[in-house]
């Protein structure tokens, strides 16, 4: 690349690289400021991308088509805001900045489609989440053992929070790390690398697992939990066809992970044995317990609020201001936001118009996967480490979503994107996945 096209190219890589990392950092970006500098860099890389195409006789726009769905939805809530029309929001204050959210995200999404088809560049994302996620990690273990009462140490909390790391609830950081966790947990298993430097990678995952344990996630546990034994069993069911580009033995990769595994669970004990013991005797409770009684309510409610407006729904956004009139929340200060699972938010908020926007969604990236999986044999160990990871990745947040709204948050949001795009990009006319490796 070069000349004023390539370096405008090279300025959006870099600032979606930074805005992944700071969006977490800033308290996964749920706060008005940090939304408004989300959506405004968001529309400052639109700009940049326009540029890019009137300037650069050779950018391609071609292969960015999953970026459709997105753009569908922000339309349909902007129609939504339309007081005039039936099925209109409910809440259209809400839908309109819900709307701008979704258009933000969906420049973000083109942008790393665009970006990331260069082999160079998905090996700089890979290194980089990696080192965050292990950073982000053992600052939320750092911040857990030395708990203030204040996030970053300096800011009160309200009694309904629940910090953990940056985020201010514990879910939305398990949230986080499952969807980088399988990449270095991958880079182990599959990258043809030096025994001390897979020593490293999982020496990382071993962090960010130790981290979601200590979280008391039990959504984030099931979908880690989830990651690992589908990392595995692609590994096993594989592990003749892809010998020849293994880093180690058979042997020696289990034995790395049966360490790996060993370490997380006795740093696990070793931190928190207390709290760890206390929230896992929930468990025997079932369905008597609290968590698992206030989300049957809050999902019944949804469903007679999806019910009462199944076509065009209540409002992208606008789900707080109308679920008081179908159910009440738990907390007696604060009004319900979320309906604690992203698959029903879409029902409720988006209707069936909704729903099927987000399965074109699916089906195009099932699409793309199966045909990447099917070349997944010929395919370098290091691009098949972003392949399976990613994949894995994916696996994990879709699990989790049905307990909870990590795709809600926009900085989760925006990672999930990332890590789609890690792995379409693969897939993309004129990608650049050539013969070199990482």
């Amino acid at each position: 690349m070069r000349g004023l096209g390539g370096k405008i190219e090279s300025f959006i890589f870099a600032n979606l690289l930074v805005t992944t990392l700071l969006s977490v950092l800033a308290y996964g970006t749920v706060e008005p400021w940090s939304l408004a500098l989300f959506e405004l860099n968001a529309l400052l890389l639109g700009v940049l991308m326009a540029t890019q195409f009137v300037v650069d006789a050779d950018a391609s726009w071609r292969g960015l088509r999953l970026a459709l769905p997105l753009f569908g939805l922000t339309l349909w809530g902007a129609i939504q805001t339309m007081s005039f029309l039936p099925g209109h929001s409910l809440d259209v204050q809400a839908t309109r900045e819900t709307v701008v959210k979704v258009l933000a995200l969906a420049i973000y999404f083109v942008a790393a489609l665009h970006t990331l088809r260069a082999t160079n560049r998905r090996r700089i994302v890979l290194l980089t989440l990696t080192v965050f996620g292990f950073a982000v990690s053992l600052f939320a273990i750092i911040q857990r053992l030395t708990y203030n009462g204040k996030m970053y140490w300096i800011r009160p909390v309200s009694d309904y929070i629940a910090p953990y790391g940056p985020y201010g609830n514990y879910n939305h950081f398990a949230g986080f790390a499952e969807l980088i966790l399988p990449l270095p947990l991958a880079y182990v298993l599959f990258a043809r690398v030096k025994f001390e430097q897979r020593l490293l990678w999982l020496f990382s995952a071993v962090i960010m697992a130790v981290a979601v344990v200590f979280s008391l996630s039990r959504g984030g546990l099931l979908a880690v939990g989830s990651e690992t034994l589908a990392l595995l069993l692609v590994a096993f069911f594989n592990r003749d066809r892809w010998r020849s580009d293994a880093a180690g033995s058979a042997a020696g990769n289990r034995i790395l992970l049966v360490g790996g595994l060993a370490v997380v669970l006795l740093l696990a004990l070793w931190i928190g044995y207390e709290p760890l013991a206390r929230r896992f005797t929930t468990v025997a409770q079932g369905a008597g317990e609290h968590s698992v009684v206030t989300r049957a309510e809050y999902w019944q409610a949804s469903w007679r609020m999806f019910l009462d407006h199944p076509l065009t729904g209540v409002g992208l956004g606008a789900f707080p201001a109308v679920y008081p009139t179908y159910g009440r929340s738990s907390a007696r200060l604060e009004r319900l936001e979320q309906t604690h699972n992203d698959y029903l938010q879409l029902l409720t908020d988006a209707g069936l118009v909704g729903v099927l926007l987000g399965l074109w969604f699916l089906v195009a990236l099932s699409l793309a996967l199966k045909r990447l999986w099917r070349r997944l044999a010929r395919s370098h160990s290091q691009s098949r480490v972003l392949i399976v990871g990613g994949s894995v990745a994916l696996l994990g947040i879709a699990l989790h979503s049905f307990l909870d709204f990590n795709l809600q948050i926009a900085a989760n949001a925006l990672l999930c994107l990332v890590v789609v795009a890690l792995l379409v990009a693969h897939d993309a006319p004129q990608s650049q996945d050539t013969a070199e490796e990482f």
